[in-house]
């Protein structure tokens, strides 16, 4: 009888793990990419917008009292913005193939958007996987953020007048989230995630500039929320800066 009973104590212990149990294995740490910079390259490049620009069109802040005391004068929403020598704004431009099988170092920094003028600034936000996004409010009215993504979970969030900011992530590349007030229609932002840090966002210059970066083939693209995306292939050698440049126009009507 005793060694039946042992017998069932060893099967108990054996079903529950005995008596010690062996320490989970460490988590790898992961393997960042670090360009060589004795073999980098880079790539330089242009945005351009060729034709008559659309007329920008007058928003209308009647329904909401508090957002039109903000402003002295009518404000204007200028969906194609560019600057005196044709370089378009608001272009989110990024390194769309090349990179794959390469981890890089998540960013320490957050990335802003503010909420001025019942508006969002700025109009266009580019931003790493898991990089924290701060969302700001700084008017006196209450907003709503409400990012719309594909491939990453979609949230809503309303924010009062001198709430804390609202600190989220996005875990997936995707390019773009367009986001929007759901208290005031007007207001728009679009949000590009990726997960490499060769991106941009251009100025009225359209300038832009990736380095550096290994020698290689790439694919550089570029997004503007009415114009559209356009794409080159791009070789860039060691040592040395590849040139892209890029015309945006109007559809044909």
């Amino acid at each position: 009888m005793k060694h039946f009973a042992l017998f069932v104590l060893l099967l108990a212990l054996a079903a529950c793990g005995g008596t010690s149990s062996k320490p989970a294995p460490a988590k790898a740490a992961p393997v960042y990419f670090h360009v060589d910079p004795s073999s980098a390259g880079a790539i330089s490049g242009s945005i351009r917008f060729a034709g008559k620009r659309p007329a920008a069109r007058r928003i209308s802040m009647d329904a909401e009292q508090d957002c039109q005391t903000l402003h002295k004068t009518p404000v204007y929403e200028e969906l194609v913005k560019t600057g005196k020598a044709g370089g378009l704004a608001n272009v989110f431009v990024y390194v769309k193939s090349g990179l794959e099988g390469k981890t890089f170092e998540p960013p320490a920094t957050a990335v802003v958007i503010d909420q001025q003028g019942c508006q969002f600034a700025p109009r266009v936000v580019a931003l790493r996987a898991g990089q924290t996004l701060e969302v700001k409010n700084s008017d006196p009215v209450s907003h709503n953020i409400h990012p719309m993504p594909r491939n990453n979970r979609d949230w809503n969030q309303q924010q009062p007048p001198g709430s804390p900011d609202l600190l989220r992530r996005f875990g997936y590349p995707e390019v773009m989230i367009p986001v929007k007030c759901n208290i005031h229609n007007w207001m728009r932002t679009y949000i590009g995630v990726l997960q490499h840090p060769y991106f941009a966002v251009t100025g009225d210059d359209g300038a832009f500039t990736f380095d550096p970066l290994p020698p290689g083939r790439y694919t550089v693209a570029a997004w503007h929320e009415t114009l559209g995306e356009a794409s080159q292939e791009v070789e860039v050698k060691a040592g040395a800066k590849a040139p892209v440049a890029f015309t945006f126009r109007l559809p044909a009507p």
